[in-house]
């Protein structure tokens, strides 16, 4: 039972420090900052918080130097996914509402199983097939009321879905290669010197409340990266369990366009958000149990 709780709070943990860090990117987009400026300071904050916290903890020759040289290629392959996304996220949540965002960032449980069946060579039956066709239908309904239909971040959002969901497929084929900060480490480092390559041309000197915000939203992204993984980790069999608790992000999301943004939900919205995350919970819940 405690197993069981520890890793429902580490996945509500990831939803709300994710929330966060989406709505502090949102905020800073929408203020016309740079993303390389807002990246780069942001990343090498956490980086170096995650450096200080392995250090008091004995763990940075552990976590960090790897056992083998090949073992670098996956987790760094996998980081220069996240340094891709970085950009596309910032310009994203400036022109979509970011419960429109956390919403279909939620299908990325959908691209999970998928290529979980693809790649990880794991058994589908009708009943996951079906969730899974049933959550991208809700999606169309989430979709359909808004102006934002045709919007181009709606796709790259969706992009961000599933590059997402290949990344932590990657991680539970080649979990043995790195620990769980390893890959933390490792997924943040590409993000932050292509962050630099561009802040270098462009460079800035941020005020103490935009040091703050920029420190604050790349700690908060670091500790939402952990959460996720060490959930499963420690949860092990009880996964099918605590993973519909991930969709609580949506919640999170919701909350925050409303009191910061003003954001509206229509009834049709909240009939597709219940679809995907109904769907979402049985895919999940069905696949894990076996």
């Amino acid at each position: 039972m405690k197993i069981l709780i520890i890793g429902i709070f580490l996945i509500c943990l990831n939803g709300f420090t994710g929330s966060t860090f989406d709505t502090i990117t949102k905020f800073l987009s929408l203020n016309h900052y740079k993303w390389y400026h807002y990246y780069s300071i942001g990343l090498t904050i956490s980086l170096f918080s995650l450096l200080i916290f392995l250090q008091f903890s004995g763990g940075i020759k552990k976590h960090i130097i790897l056992k083998k040289k090949q073992y670098y290629i996956i987790p760094i392959i996998r980081g220069l996914q996240f340094a891709f996304i970085t950009p596309i996220i910032f310009f994203s949540l400036k022109y979509v509402p970011i419960n429109i965002f956390t919403t279909l960032l939620m299908t990325t449980p959908f691209f999970l199983i998928i290529f979980a069946k693809f790649i990880l060579n794991e058994k589908l039956n009708s009943i996951s097939w079906l969730a899974i066709f049933i959550g991208f239908f809700g999606v169309i309904i989430f979709l359909r009321p808004t102006n934002v239909s045709m919007n181009i971040y709606v796709l790259l959002i969706l992009l961000v879905a599933i590059t997402n969901a290949l990344s932590f497929t990657v991680v539970n084929k080649y979990s043995y290669m790195a620990s769980t900060y390893g890959f933390t480490f490792y997924g943040i480092v590409p993000a932050t010197i292509f962050s630099y390559l561009f802040f270098f041309i462009n460079p800035m000197i941020p005020s103490g409340k935009e040091l703050l915000l920029f420190a604050s939203s790349g700690i908060i992204v670091m500790i939402s990266a952990w959460a996720f993984t060490a959930a499963y980790h420690i949860a092990g069999k009880y996964s099918s369990i605590i993973s519909p608790f991930i969709f609580f992000q949506i919640f999170w999301g919701s909350l925050y366009g409303i009191i910061f943004f003003d954001e509206k939900i229509s009834t049709m919205s909240i009939i597709g958000i219940f679809v995907i995350i109904v769907s979402g919970s049985i895919a999940i819940y069905n696949k894990n149990k076996k």
